[in-house]
């Protein structure tokens, strides 16, 4: 379980008053209604999907992929720890948005196919041993006859080094087949795709550049991150990639992509382009990614092959692009966006040894944005504690409002995920809650623990409406909201 806001309201009070003292009952306004409610949110900006949200999807498919349902729809996991703060966020909506469409490129279309994300995926953990991680490179040294201070190697020299360490991935579910990319990792076979490439499969087999397919195994997935990791047993040694630093990348410089845009059909595609950003904060449903921007082309299929420097190094995982479909009219082109492989090396290296990433910090609890009317309390109303969480053990209530973490002010749950951004499991936060029932404001000490260990149903959970209608004797099976008892 992820901590996630169910209203998203951007309050910021004039005046919060002296939020560790005693304090009267203010008078609250009222959370926004159902219909109202923005995307749950959950750890560093990462969203756990409206119902309403996913039937809609369901029904409409984007940008000629085959997944008809946002291939990152409910957050298992949130982002790798030291994550960079940079400016605000483009915020890019999935379907049908009014200002503009971020499609993830992975995945062209194999007769029909619907990617329900609910299938029985293939999975296995890492043996212990030696394992393989991403190794990343410094700068090469190069051939002065073939190399080109200003733009690098000749593309047709990239094509030659990369391509044989760039696969397809084809994906089967109980509605169909698709496919994506992938990157050689390890002569050994592993492999490096996206998540939204194989959620939901049954089975996977990867297709190597001269044509030759294995049945793949499901290593490990992160959903946060939108990487997966494969394994197959070749008969050969295979051609691994060779990883640059992506925090190297200058915009402006000469970068490539390659992947199978269209389908297997079109399998070791070369693109080119130059890197046109980095650091790029872009907002995907409500979920924050620090990607490369690019105008090397990138295709539904393209997910999870290799963005490539002017070295011939991979220095990002493909994943998205913008869609011109959500202008009307108006063109938008050359705009794709890649994972850079500094932060999928910490990923990639953790699924290979785990099957999943470890130490990622969660409270473990839902809640409200509220704020008083008059402004002396704003924070986030806990609306479920997970009983896994070491938080429920530790005096935290439903109906608590944190107000302040280690003494930082929290009136939204993006600034507490903010805070517990560069924490990890194990570690404790002070959490300064205004207790409804008792009129108080106190300090708790609560443990994070580690999101992995909530991943799934709360085993003891109570629908909330019973629980807060039990707590606070409103009665009745319906949800009320503790503020309007309280005369918030």
């Amino acid at each position: 379980m992820d901590d996630f806001n169910h209203n998203n309201n951007n309050m910021t009070p004039e005046s919060r008053g002296d939020e560790h003292k005693e304090s009267q009952q203010p008078t609250m306004e009222q959370p926004a209604t159902e219909t109202q409610y923005s995307e749950p949110r959950t750890p560093y900006q990462t969203p756990v999907q409206h119902p309403a949200y996913h039937q809609a999807t369901q029904q409409q498919p984007y940008g000629g992929a085959p997944y008809a349902q946002d291939p990152m729809g409910a957050a298992q996991q949130p982002q790798p720890p030291k994550k960079k703060k940079h400016g605000k966020a483009i915020a890019i909506g999935l379907g049908g948005v009014a200002a503009a469409c971020l499609l993830f490129a992975g995945g062209a279309l194999i007769g029909h196919m619907v990617y329900t994300g609910d299938g029985n995926a293939v999975k296995a953990s890492a043996q212990a041993g030696d394992l393989p991680t991403v190794q990343l490179n410094e700068t090469p040294n190069l051939d002065p006859d073939n190399y080109d201070v200003v733009n690098g190697l000749a593309g047709e020299e990239i094509y030659k080094k990369v391509s044989p360490s760039i696969v397809s991935v084809i994906a089967t579910t109980a509605s169909g087949v698709g496919s994506g990319s992938g990157v050689i990792m390890s002569e050994d076979g592993y492999i490096i795709t996206n998540n939204h490439v194989v959620e939901g499969a049954q089975s996977v087999t990867v297709q190597l550049s001269d044509s030759t397919q294995y049945d793949a195994t499901i290593i490990g997935t992160d959903e946060q991150t939108d990487l997966a990791v494969l394994k197959v047993e070749p008969k050969d040694t295979l051609t691994a990639a060779e990883f640059g630093d992506s925090d190297e990348l200058q915009p402006g410089e000469y970068a490539y992509a390659i992947g199978s845009p269209g389908g297997v059909q079109f399998a070791n595609t070369i693109t080119g382009g130059r890197i046109s950003a980095i650091n790029r904060d872009v907002t995907i449903n409500d979920r924050v990614m620090t990607l490369i921007q690019t105008d090397a082309s990138i295709n539904p299929g393209n997910s999870g092959g290799a963005l490539i420097n002017k070295y011939g190094q991979v220095v990002g995982i493909t994943s998205a692009k913008l869609s011109s479909s959500g202008f009307g009219e108006a063109s938008v082109e050359g705009m794709g966006f890649a994972i850079p492989i500094n932060t999928a090396k910490e990923v990639v290296d953790e699924l290979i040894a785990n099957g999943y990433v470890a130490g990622r910090p969660s409270i473990g609890i839902s809640g409200y944005n509220v704020e008083s009317a008059d402004g002396s309390i704003s924070g986030v109303q806990v609306q479920t504690i997970d009983s896994r969480a070491k938080a429920a053990s530790e005096g935290l209530q439903v109906g608590d409002v944190i107000i302040a973490v280690n003494g930082t002010p929290t009136p939204t749950m993006d600034d507490i995920n903010e805070i517990k951004e560069d924490m990890k499991a194990g570690d404790k936060l002070t959490l300064t809650v205004y207790r409804i029932s008792t009129g108080k404001t106190l300090n708790l000490t609560v443990t994070l623990t580690d999101a992995h260990d909530l991943e799934g149903d709360d085993p003891a959970a109570q629908s909330s409406q019973n629980s807060q209608s039990s707590q606070y004797g409103n009665g009745g099976s319906q949800y009320q909201n503790p503020f309007s008892y309280f005369g918030w």
